[in-house]
């Protein structure tokens, strides 16, 4: 127990390290690491194209056949993120998708006209059911997911579901970082018009409208 504990507290780079010299239990812990916020990118991408835990299978087994390729002086989020981006966009490619996606609006936006669309909805309604509504938007926040641009999504989705910063998202999408910025503008711009009603005034009204 206290072993595995101890693999679980090293780096990145140092669980590389065992993992190429054969240690499973480094490659478990590694991959452990980034098991939920890489499903939720790829589940949250290729939905409605593909079965999201195969192509999550797909992505680990991948970076574990070419783990001996990662540079130990770069993130290795970084590089499994890349990795998992250019297999996800291969998989849309490969089922045709890109043709059934609307263009998001390119109504140009400033830095600070930026809005976080899920803290703004969450912050919107004051009631006893928030919750219900905070799921509701989050079901209908990852529908409209399926509308937006492939190039503009998977900016959408690093940046706000992973947190990952504008610097480590043009890396691993390799696109300067005033792409990455540009294209989040434009996925917010159009998921703030579609899912206006979650706005406060929006809120209260599709609330009066279920009440009656």
């Amino acid at each position: 127990m206290n072993e595995m504990k101890e693999i679980v507290d090293h780096e990145d780079a140092e669980l590389v390290r065992r993992g190429r010299a054969g240690d499973r239990r480094a490659l478990e812990a590694l991959f452990g690491r980034y098991e939920v916020p890489l499903f939720g990118f790829v589940r949250r991408f290729v939905s409605g194209a593909a079965e999201p835990a195969d192509v999550y299978q797909e992505i680990v087994l991948r970076a574990i056949e070419n783990i001996d390729r990662y540079n130990p002086k770069l993130s290795f989020r970084t590089w499994l993120f890349t990795l998992a981006a250019n297999y996800c966009k291969n998989v849309l490619r490969s089922r045709e998708q890109r043709g059934k996606f609307r263009a998001a609006s390119v109504q140009r936006l400033g830095d600070d006209a930026v809005v976080d669309v899920i803290e703004t909805a969450r912050d919107a309604s004051r009631s006893p059911d928030e919750g219900v509504e905070n799921a509701e938007f989050v079901e209908a926040l990852e529908q409209e997911l399926q509308n937006l641009p492939p190039l503009q999504r998977e900016v959408f989705i690093l940046r706000e579901f992973n947190d990952i910063p504008f610097k480590e998202i043009a890396a691993i999408l390799k696109i300067p970082e005033a792409t990455a910025r540009s294209r989040m503008f434009l996925a917010i711009d159009y998921l703030r018009v579609r899912l206006k009603e979650f706005s406060a005034g929006g809120a209260s009204s599709s609330r009066a409208q279920r009440r009656r």
